[in-house]
């Protein structure tokens, strides 16, 4: 673990998330627990042996992952109201068929996959929540971002942040999770006028980060929204010559993989773009 502050760390070992852990005067808080069954275990164990048992675990944001995630936890879990909801709705073969849609990515690990059961948080957040008792003190922020349930949390008196997924570094935004990409970009534009923020820890890439670091998610969200207005309603060939280049011209080093993934956020807004259009007579009507 690399310690970023006195008593916060953050943990780069256990793909695909940055994971956190920040010590405090009542026991420790986790950010994040990683999905796969033998990394979650290795950084509880990790966990422990620097600073105990935790005393509550965040998760910050209820995609697929982060609910696999949220049932390998042995600690009470601090999560938007989007996880509660995504896990109370699932009955015994919904649950069966979710966590088999993710074996599939990790074979190796179905045998302990397959036992797991649903752990809803104890805490639900809908807005902010301060943690004021504690020393340090801590803000938990309900956003709009990169998923349903997309939390930050900040150690006030530091400047400093833990911004899971909605802020990622090195390779493109997971945007095809995305709730609301307007949304999602104009808490950027939000973000970037903080003069308070020092560092932020995003959900992946490289940590922690300077403000202005956040420049090049931005403009990616911009030019992709932008590229997915003139996609609507053309064929997959042109989508496909889009993804190859905005992978190029943003993400070059992380070859097809980071093209993959800007194809898959390119049909999201699409399909996103084409339903927030009025229909023809609404449109007449304005």
């Amino acid at each position: 673990m690399q310690e970023i502050a006195p008593g916060i760390y953050v943990e780069t070992a256990y793909p695909p998330y940055n994971l956190g852990l920040i010590v405090t005067d009542h026991g420790a808080i986790v950010i994040d627990m990683p999905p796969r069954p033998s990394y979650a275990w290795a950084w509880q164990q990790q966990v422990e042996e620097a600073a105990g048992k935790p005393r509550y675990v965040v998760l910050t944001d209820a995609s697929l992952e982060r609910q696999v995630a949220a049932s390998l936890c042995d600690a009470p879990i601090i999560a938007g109201e989007a996880m509660l909801r995504a896990l109370i709705a699932y009955d015994e073969r919904g649950w069966r068929e979710m966590l088999q849609a993710y074996v599939t990515q990790h074979p190796e690990e179905g045998d302990e996959l397959s036992q797991i059961k649903p752990h809803p948080p104890t805490v639900i957040l809908d807005e902010h929540f301060l943690m004021h008792y504690r020393t340090p003190a801590l803000e938990f922020e309900s956003v709009e971002g990169g998923a349903p349930g997309s939390l930050w949390l900040t150690v006030t008196d530091l400047g400093l942040f833990f911004a899971g997924d909605t802020i990622v570094m090195d390779e493109p935004a997971l945007l095809e999770r995305t709730p609301d990409s307007k949304a999602w970009l104009n808490t950027l534009s939000h973000l970037a006028r903080r003069t308070t923020v020092r560092q932020i820890v995003p959900g992946r890439g490289k940590a922690p980060i300077q403000l202005s670091d956040i420049e090049t998610q931005r403009e990616f969200i911009r030019v992709m929204r932008r590229t997915a207005r003139t996609l609507a309603g053309n064929n997959n060939l042109r989508l496909m010559q889009c993804a190859q280049d905005l992978g190029q011209a943003f993400y070059n080093a992380q070859g097809q993989k980071a093209v993959r993934r800007i194809r898959a956020g390119l049909e999201h807004l699409v399909a996103e773009i084409h339903k927030a259009r009025p229909m023809p007579d609404e449109e007449k009507e304005e």
